[in-house]
Order: structure tokens, then C-alpha cells, then sequence
């Protein structure tokens, strides 16, 4: 081994090698950082800090397994004898510093995805899984024995023990799932406990304490800042808001705790089933939309069919209201602008997905008249290929790197996405809160089609 430094401490020089931490969470439920380094000036204290402090953590990964299964590996039987005293002799702690390190290192060439059983979102998950194997392939690796997938009941013990055997006996680089809360627990916890790295697809399931859990799923936040920074652009200073009941406003929630009160909302919800309801919420609000001060914006978080609608209400009620009409993805139609309406040109709306023809070339898209547009089967099937393709990507590179399992997540963490053309070039893979990075665009209606801005 080259040892590349020399350190200076209270007991003179000593010759030190590349730095390899492990993080534990200590009792107090803080992060503690622990180095393993085998040959530095404080590994006395290094070996100390790993027998009283990672052999809790190990073993309490080890609980879900069978005492059988324990037994079939030799480092549990190892730990289980280490004591602090051993640390003062040379070369005991050399041995217990490196059998630390090749239990955090251990790794072979596979991901592994843990599942609920069969339900009401298989075609779904099917579709992500049949876009992972297919990148898998196509990288050269043989997807029956990279891609593992352990179907699991929707519980946390299942979960624990599920996960508990494939990063202990299968050995695997990573470990994809959290689709229940039960699950998404369980893995944060086994991330944290092992130092494996793993991927939650879900989009508010908690994140371990620790580096290695990461979220990788489309991040409604980044819409909410680019609508929220357009209205500002837009002088925008009162934003009046229609959705139907039992509606999803996680968009519009975090688009209110983004405004820091230059933004004034105000809310109308309505029964679509019941054209009164749908004229009574809008009419209650023509007067506030008609006084305004600025440019007024009416954000309407349902379909392009009560778009239509809506709009057409306020715009026949207020024609010299400058309003700036605003959505999400539901607007997403060529039913949107054709035909054509006046009172829609200008109206603009967010999306996860820009052009069709720019997809990641992996993923095949029907085209309609317009690269904006494809068919609505295609619609729903592309929006799990991307999460399929992005999951791939990252599978695929924790596979490839060279680099100690324990390190996988902060190599994704500071690696930007060059590799993954699809995905923003100039941003990190993740961010600081550990959420995959995910292209945004914002539209507007134009014409008969709608285009970039």
C-alpha cells in the first residue's frame, strides 16, 4: 500500500495512508464518523472507538437473520471476540481495523430491489424493472444475475430480514425499494446500521441519519420553485388557486411555504361532477382576480378539460384582466390547444418531461404531430421508464465503481450527471438533502402547440 501523508501529533510522526471513516449512530441518535485507517498516530483510539461503537451497530443488522445464516459468515463470530484491551497491541488492531473494513467494503456487482407482493401497482413497477434489466444489458452486465428481486411483505420485519440477507450474504453494491413506509424504514435503518448505500423510491418516506440512503423519485419541490420564481418574474403579488376535492396539493403546499408572503394564495375548491360547484368557487373569486394588484395569476391544479373550463369563465367575466393562467403536468394534452383558444395563449404550466424527442435514447416514444405530445399510453408507461432509466444509471455506476461499498453514496453524492445525458449536466447527482437531481421545464401555450421557455 502507498502512504501518502505525514501526520503530526502530541506523540511525534507517524506515516498515515488514505482515510476510510465509517458512520455510526451512537447512543445519543447523533452521527459519529469513526476512521479505520490502519497506520495512524491516534489508532489506538480509532480501534477503541470501532470495538465499542460499530460492533453494536453490526450486530443489530445481524438480528433479522437465522442463527443458521450467521453462522454460514465467519466476521460475526470475529467482532463478537474483539475486545478494547486487544486495541493496545500492534498488531491486534491492525487485525481489528481490517476486519471492520472488509465487512463496510464487501461487494459484489448486483443490485437488489425489495418489493410488496403483487397489487394494483405492478404493471407499474414491472415497467420500472423491465426498463432497469434492459439498461442493465445493454451496459454489458447479464440482468438475471446483476438485477435481484426479493418480493416482500408490506411490514417492517419482513422488510428488515429481506434486507438484512442481501447485504450480508448476497453481498450486494445496492439496495433499491421503500414503495411502503413499513419498507422505506426498514432499509433507512439496515443504510445506516451496514453503510450500504440505498435508493428510496418514494417521495416523502423519511432518509436515514446517515449518507447512504438516497431518494431517487421525480421532486415535486423543483416545479414548486420554478412556478413560484416564474410568478415573481411575472409580478406576480396575488395567486388565486381552484382544485377539485380529495385533489393532490403537495405542489401548492410547497409552493406557499416557498412564497416567504411576497405571494398572497387564496383557495377555492369545487365538486367537478357538479358544474354549479365548479361556477360558484370560480365566481367567488372574479372580484379579488378583477382588483388585484399586479398581474394576477389563477393556478388551476386539475385537467386540461376543467382548463378549459375555468379559463373560460374568468376571461369571458374580466377581458382586460391580464391574468396569468397556471398549472402542472394534469394540463399536459393536445386537447390543451386544439383547438385553439385565445384566452389560453400565454398560459404556462410545469412538467418533469420537456421534448419527446430528447428522452434518454433508451426509452422509445411514439411522436405525434408535435415533440410535446405523445399518445396517453405512452404517457403513463414514460413516466416509470424515466425512474426506471434513472434508478439503471445510478445501479449501474455503483456496480462499475471501484470504490469500497461504504463509499458508494458519497461518490454518487459529488459525482455530477455527465454520465446520464437525460438528467441536468451541470448539477450534482443528488443534493444537499440527498434527493436525486431531476430536469424541469416550464411550457406555454402557444398557438395551436405549446413550446419552451
Amino acid at each position: 500500500m502507498l502512504w501518502l501523508a505525514i501526520a503530526v501529533g502530541a506523540t511525534g510522526c507517524a506515516i498515515i495512508g488514505t482515510t476510510s471513516s465509517i458512520e455510526i449512530i451512537n447512543s445519543s441518535g447523533s452521527i459519529e464518523a469513526i476512521d479505520l485507517t490502519p497506520r495512524h498516530y491516534r489508532s489506538i483510539e480509532h480501534c477503541e472507538a470501532a470495538v465499542a461503537k460499530i460492533t453494536p451497530s453490526l450486530e443489530a443488522s445481524l438480528a433479522p437473520l437465522t442463527v443458521e445464516q450467521r453462522k454460514l459468515m465467519k466476521w460475526p463470530a470475529l467482532i463478537a471476540g474483539f475486545r478494547i484491551r486487544d486495541c493496545r497491541s500492534f498488531k491486534k488492531r491492525g487485525e481489528i481495523l481490517s476486519v471492520f473494513e472488509d465487512i463496510f467494503s464487501a461487494k459484489t456487482r448486483r443490485i437488489a430491489f425489495i418489493l410488496p407482493p403483487a397489487g394494483g401497482s405492478e404493471a407499474a413497477l414491472q415497467t420500472i424493472l423491465d426498463q432497469v434489466r434492459s439498461e442493465f444489458r445493454r451496459e454489458g452486465y447479464n440482468p438475471d444475475n446483476a438485477v435481484l428481486v426479493r418480493r416482500v411483505e408490506r411490514n417492517r420485519d419482513d422488510a428488515l430480514k429481506a434486507a438484512a440477507q442481501l447485504i450480508h450474504m448476497d453481498r450486494v453494491a445496492m439496495i433499491v425499494g421503500g414503495l411502503s413506509p413499513e419498507h422505506a424504514s426498514a432499509l433507512s435503518q439496515m443504510a445506516d446500521q451496514t453503510q450500504t448505500p440505498v435508493l428510496l423510491v418514494s417521495a416523502n418516506a423519511p432518509l436515514g441519519k446517515t449518507i447512504q440512503s438516497m431518494r431517487v423519485y421525480p421532486p415535486l419541490k423543483r416545479l414548486a420553485n420554478r412556478l413560484v420564481d416564474t410568478f415573481k418574474t411575472q409580478g406576480v403579488k396575488d395567486a388565486f388557486v381552484f382544485y377539485p376535492q380529495n385533489a393532490n396539493l403537495e405542489l401548492f403546499h410547497l409552493m406557499r411555504g416557498l412564497s416567504n408572503d411576497r405571494i398572497n394564495y387564496s383557495e377555492r375548491t369545487y365538486n367537478p361532477d357538479k358544474p354549479e360547484s365548479i361556477l360558484s368557487a370560480v365566481k367567488s373569486q372574479l372580484g379579488r382576480i378583477g382588483s388585484a394588484s399586479g398581474r394576477p395569476a389563477v393556478l388551476i391544479l386539475d385537467n386540461f378539460r376543467m382548463v378549459r373550463h375555468i379559463v373560460n369563465i374568468i376571461g369571458t367575466s374580466l377581458p382586460s384582466t391580464p391574468t396569468l393562467f397556471a398549472g402542472n403536468q394534469q394540463w399536459r394534452s393536445p386537447a390543451l390547444v386544439v383547438p385553439r383558444d385565445d384566452l389560453l395563449q400565454g398560459a404556462i404550466f410545469v412538467d418533469f418531461i420537456g421534448s419527446y424527442q430528447n428522452l434518454p435514447d433508451r426509452i422509445e416514444t411514439p411522436i405525434t404531430d408535435s415533440e410535446y405530445f405523445t399518445t396517453a399510453q405512452a404517457a403513463s408507461r414514460i413516466d416509470y421508464q424515466i425512474i426506471g432509466h434513472r434508478l439503471a444509471t445510478l445501479g449501474v455506476q455503483a456496480a462499475r465503481f471501484g470504490v469500497n461499498r461504504h463509499q458508494i453514496a458519497k461518490r454518487l453524492q459529488s459525482t455530477r450527471n455527465s454520465w446520464d445525458s437525460y438528467f441536468p449536466k451541470t448539477e450534482l447527482a443528488f443534493d444537499v438533502q440527498r434527493e436525486s437531481s431531476w430536469p424541469v421545464f416550464m411550457f406555454e401555450v402557444s398557438g395551436e402547440t405549446i413550446k419552451e421557455l
